[in-house]
């Protein structure tokens, strides 16, 4: 059984993308890790809902490139299923 549960901006965040303190934060780095190693495993359907709750947690806190995509030598690449 799979649930789904939608939130509104405000319940989760203040919805002030440019200034998200997770996403500035050091430990990010794990978050990018995770995110990315379940888009490669899992495709697209990550994205889906990543961009749908936090468009934000699409962005590698390394090269900061978006939508799961990497520079090359990003460390975070290899783990990546493609580079900008």
């Amino acid at each position: 059984m799979t649930t789904t549960t939608e939130y509104t901006v405000g319940e989760l965040c203040d919805g002030d993308c440019n200034n998200c303190p997770v996403i500035g934060h050091g430990n990010s780095r794990m978050l990018t890790a995770v995110l990315n190693a379940l888009h490669a495993r899992f495709g697209e359907g990550v994205y889906e809902i990543v961009q749908n709750h936090c468009p934000n947690f699409t962005v590698c806190h390394e090269c900061r490139m978006d939508d799961f995509c990497h520079v090359e030598g990003c460390e975070f690449a290899p783990h990546a299923s493609r580079e900008a």
